[in-house]
C-alpha cells in the first residue's frame, strides 16, 4: 500500500482505523516509533507529535500506550490468521497448502512491511499462546501439519516443531530484509521459500 502523505505530514494509513482519521495517524505514528525504538522507550507525547494530534487524543481511542501497542500487534496477528485459514481451506493437498501459506506470509510482509516487521519484533511480548479463544495463525499451521502426519503426507514428528522450522524459513529472510541484508519483495522469493519449507517438513 502506498504512502500518500506529503513530506513532513503524518502517515494517513490506519491499521485498525479508517485511513486519514486522527486514530489512523496515531496508529501509524505509534507503529513506526515502536518499531524503531521499542514500545517502552516511546512516550505518548512523541506519538502525538508524530501524528500531529493533541496527546489527549490518544486516550480517546486507546486506554494506554500498552493497549495501543497490543492493538497494533493483534491487527496483523488476526490478519495472518484469516489469510492462513483461507489458504488452508483453498489448498489442494499438503504441498499446495504449504505453498499457499508461505505465499500469504510473503504477501502480508510486502503489503505492509512496517506492520509485518512490528509483528515479528514483538512476537515475544504479545504473541503468547496462553490466551483462550485468540485466533492464532501458528496454531492453524501446526494443526494442519498434524493432520498431514496422520494422513501420511508428512513424516512423523512434533507438529509445533515442524511449524516453527517451516515458518523460520520465511521469517528469517524477513528479518534479514529488516536489517538491509536482503532487498526486494518477499513474494518474489516465495517459490524458493515454499520449496525450502516443504523440504524441512518432509525431512525425517
Amino acid at each position: 500500500m502506498a504512502n500518500d502523505a506529503l513530506p513532513g505530514a503524518p502517515d494517513p494509513r490506519g491499521v485498525t482505523a479508517v485511513d486519514g482519521t486522527a486514530k489512523a495517524r496515531i496508529e501509524r505514528a505509534a507503529l513506526m516509533l515502536f518499531a524503531q525504538h521499542g514500545v517502552d522507550a516511546v512516550s505518548t507525547r512523541e506519538i502525538a507529535s508524530a501524528a500531529q494530534v493533541a496527546e489527549g487524543s490518544i486516550y480517546r481511542h486507546f486506554k494506554s500506550k500498552e493497549v495501543l501497542a497490543e492493538a497494533l500487534f493483534e491487527a496483523i496477528h488476526s490478519r495472518l490468521f484469516d489469510l492462513v485459514e483461507t489458504a488452508l481451506e483453498d489448498a489442494d493437498g499438503f504441498e499446495d497448502a504449504v505453498t499457499r501459506v508461505v505465499g500469504v506470509y510473503c504477501q502480508a510482509a510486502d503489503e505492509d512491511p512496517a506492520l509485518f516487521e512490528y509483528h515479528l519484533i514483538h512476537m515475544f511480548r504479545f504473541g503468547r499462546t496462553d490466551r483462550d479463544g485468540r485466533p492464532d495463525p501458528v496454531t492453524l499451521i501446526a494443526q494442519a501439519i498434524a493432520r498431514a502426519i496422520d494422513n501420511g503426507d508428512c513424516p512423523p514428528g512434533d507438529p509445533e516443531l515442524k511449524a516453527a522450522m517451516a515458518l523460520g524459513l520465511v521469517l528469517q529472510p524477513a528479518a534479514h530484509r529488516m536489517a538491509g541484508r536482503l532487498t526486494g519483495l518477499m513474494t518474489t522469493n516465495a517459490p524458493a521459500l515454499a520449496h525450502a519449507a516443504l523440504a524441512a517438513l518432509k525431512a525425517d
